[in-house]
């Protein structure tokens, strides 16, 4: 399905699940990290392997199923995919700075700091991933609040800098379908609101949801086998 129509350049935190739920709604096949775990032809470690060694894999083959990509792993190659995919969109998802700080230090960075080898393999593997281009990565001075809101800040800029005026959305969740809609050249969907998922207090949840359905996947394979 590639080449890639749509890139997400917005950090996690930002709306973006909400953001691949409606260009889901919209027609497009959205990867995010939901779908590194719950799509079992991705490979986390192919993402690992591209940020570690800053050697990028066969974007075409990686995204074969995809017109869309935001969050994590995709943001954090959001200049690599735009040199590949010029006449993509690049939507920047954005909220309050210090929001985000907050969300970020409840969520995906706290739960970086957790391990269990119990878990299934793929889980494991893409909190490796997690930890490599998160943790270890683009927020690697998460702890010093004043440094990552200033990387916070600057990534918007650089992205702004980056891009053409015509093929950037800069992109509040609370703004709802108009601009989205607007920037794509597409009708509202009507009787849809904008999604609003994925907040700070669902995320533990989430992540039990999908321990559940790979070892559900497993378990039935096993039954089979």
């Amino acid at each position: 399905m590639a080449p890639l129509k749509i890139i997400g350049a917005g950090y996690p935190r930002t709306g973006t699940l909400s953001l691949c739920e409606a260009l889901e709604i919209l027609g497009y096949n959205c990867h995010h990290m939901d779908k590194i775990l719950l799509d079992e032809t991705q490979d986390p470690s192919i993402f690992t392997r591209a940020y570690t060694t800053k050697s990028a894999p066969d974007w075409d083959e990686v995204y074969r199923n995809y017109d869309a990509a935001v969050d994590c792993p995709s943001m954090a190659f959001w200049e690599d995919l735009f040199r590949k995919y010029p006449d993509a969109k690049v939507i920047l998802t954005t909220r309050d700075s210090d929001a985000w700080y907050d969300s970020v230090g409840r969520t995906i960075y706290q739960h970086s700091l957790k391990e269990d080898v119990s878990w299934p393999l793929r889980l494991l593997k893409a909190r490796e991933m997690s930890r490599a281009i998160v943790k270890h990565g683009v927020l690697k001075d998460y702890a010093d609040k004043e440094a990552t809101l200033r990387q916070f800040r600057e990534h918007i800029e650089r992205v702004q800098e980056t891009v053409p005026p015509g093929q950037l959305l800069v992109f509040d969740s609370r703004q709802g379908w108009e601009p989205l809609c607007r920037f794509l050249s597409v009708a509202v969907p009507k009787g849809r609101p904008y999604p609003h998922t994925n907040r700070a207090g669902e995320f533990v949840d989430r992540i039990w949801w999908y321990k559940s359905v790979i070892e559900s996947r497993e378990g039935a394979r096993g039954l089979k086998s």
